[in-house]
């Protein structure tokens, strides 16, 4: 056996067998038996070639027949926030059907809160609702009068205040539009609650009491175990966190440190553009690249930048307006001279660029930005990101293949918003949706999340 098998095969401590191993292989091959030593897969074969590799005490297990599947890598998600929600009012849909429904929820949280204390709910999807509209500030109104009322919108790039929330705020029909973002007004000038993007959201938002950052890393570590085991339970054995500043890095750091940590997770840590984040330069100056980790189970994947907003919520770029709203191209939050800048800097210091781009005007945007990033240096195997990918052109296939370019590709939103997005590029443009099999015809690296 010791002339046969390299000594990191020989005394495996789990062996599966009678299987039907997925070993996603350059041939897509299938095994029947698996080795796995200290936590790591060491060989796939048949029945008898791996139970040469079992140590005394290893653990069989008989799959029967059964499919064993790798673990999966989820390449782009926001899970470890999710522990910051507290008391937060969950309005996804299902169950929430109607914006009765909703201001229901969140007249019951009111009625549990002292005058002037924020309630503050999340998931909304107006494209779920059967009043197929947005929930304005005179609807959360009349959940409550007495309290600020915030309501995230499903994906993260939208909400709705009431008016209390509003005055707060200070924004009025005088207040002008900030740059890279939307506060919706009616037909007098008045806001209707809804907030476009990260820069108005946050005029609201900013002025939710927040807890301190050491109050944030110990509320995420107390609440990481329910997160992980409803990400390991799906399969997932990987996560790429995006929008990671420091309290979040801080309680991954602190989970690994205590033992914690099951999942294997990669950072995107915020940039400036449009995140107000400092790791393009924080890393630079320390001399950290990509792939720096705190051994195996952490570790750095890159930055995070973005172009545009959410195709549901019709922010997402795009060259020819949305199918269902014929004036509209959505919105770009930061400008092509701002993202190539940073993008170069990125790329100069051996950091990879993961940059949100949903819609084809924004993939235009930031290819332009990778594009002048590889001709400022070498670096061969870059894998400069583009997030999300949503609609994806034949010509900027070819770009992605040219520049080495790799998309985490948001395939999760088809399910669950997918008719929003139909309604949004028309039937004619589906072609560019999410286009996974073109992305491995191009020999592009395209992950799902």
């Amino acid at each position: 056996m010791t002339l046969s098998h390299p000594p990191e095969e020989i005394g495996a401590d789990l062996i599966l067998v009678n299987g039907k191993v997925v070993t996603v292989d350059s041939s897509d091959s299938v095994a029947q038996a698996v080795a796995v030593k200290d936590g790591r897969i060491v060989k796939a074969g048949t029945n008898d070639e791996i139970l040469l590799l079992a140590s005394e005490s290893a653990r069989v297990i008989n799959l029967r027949g059964r499919l064993l599947l790798p673990g999966f890598i989820d390449s782009h998600e926001h899970c470890i926030r999710k522990g910051m929600r507290g008391d937060w009012v969950d309005c996804t849909s299902p169950p929430m059907a109607t914006i009765d429904q909703l201001v229901e929820a969140l007249a019951a949280k009111a009625s549990e809160k002292e005058d002037g204390e924020w309630v503050v709910g999340y998931g909304f999807d107006e494209t779920k609702l059967t009043d197929r509209r947005w929930p304005t500030r005179y609807d959360l109104d009349n959940a409550s009068s007495r309290n600020p009322i915030y309501l995230g919108r499903a994906g993260g790039h939208n909400a709705v205040a009431n008016s209390m929330a509003l005055e707060i705020a200070g924004i009025t029909k005088d207040t002008p539009q900030p740059s890279g973002a939307n506060i919706e007004k009616d037909e007098t000038g008045e806001p209707t609650g809804r907030l476009d993007e990260i820069v108005a959201m946050n005029m609201v938002r900013g002025r939710i009491p927040a807890p301190t950052d050491e109050e944030a890393v110990e509320i995420m570590v107390e609440n990481w175990p329910r997160v992980e085991e409803e990400l390991l339970s799906w399969g997932l054995t990987t996560v790429h966190e995006a929008h990671i500043k420091a309290p979040e890095a801080l309680a991954f750091q602190e989970l690994l440190k205590e033992g914690r940590l099951r999942l294997r997770a990669g950072l995107m840590l915020d940039g400036m553009a449009p995140y107000k984040g400092y790791a393009t330069s924080d890393l630079s100056r320390q001399g950290i690249r990509t792939g720096f980790g705190w051994g195996d189970k952490l570790y750095v994947v890159g930055v995070k930048i973005g172009v545009d907003g959410a195709m549901g919520s019709l922010t997402a770029s795009l060259t020819e307006p949305y199918a269902n709203d014929p004036e509209n191209y959505g919105i770009n939050r930061v400008t092509q001279e701002e993202l190539t800048e940073e993008t170069v800097r990125l790329h100069q210091a051996g950091n990879r660029a993961c940059i949100h781009a949903i819609g084809d005007w924004a993939i235009d945007i930031a290819l332009n930005a990778i594009e002048e990033a590889v001709k400022s240096d070498e670096w061969e195997d870059h894998r400069h990101r583009v997030e999300h990918a949503g609609f994806v052109r034949p010509d900027q296939l070819e770009r992605m293949a040219r520049l080495g370019v790799a998309v985490s590709a948001s395939i999760g939103f088809c399910h669950p918003i997918g008719d929003s997005h139909i309604d949004a590029l028309g039937e004619e443009r589906l072609v560019g949706y999410y286009p996974m099999r073109r992305f491995r015809d191009h020999g592009i690296v395209a992950g799902g999340n």
